[in-house]
């Protein structure tokens, strides 16, 4: 799960240089302490949505980021 956890950063950093992201805060119940792979997963493909909004260079960094951790959604 470490690996998701600097995939999400890594994009966040991207997507943010050039598209502003607003994050909302989630309120977590004392059940679900901290997000599950399954969530870091839903976050990772939300930001990827904007990944056609991306200038071409950036879209492309963020490619070869999902290929270097084998990324299939």
């Amino acid at each position: 799960m470490a690996s998701l956890d600097f995939l999400e950063r890594k994009l966040l950093r991207i997507i943010a240089e050039t598209d502003p992201v607003r994050l909302k805060r989630q309120w977590v119940s004392k059940r679900a302490e901290s997000s599950g792979e399954s969530e870091q997963r839903k976050r990772i493909a939300l930001l990827l949505r904007r990944l056609d909004k991306l200038p071409p260079a950036k879209r492309r960094e963020v490619l070869d980021l999902l290929a270097q951790f084998n990324w299939n959604g």
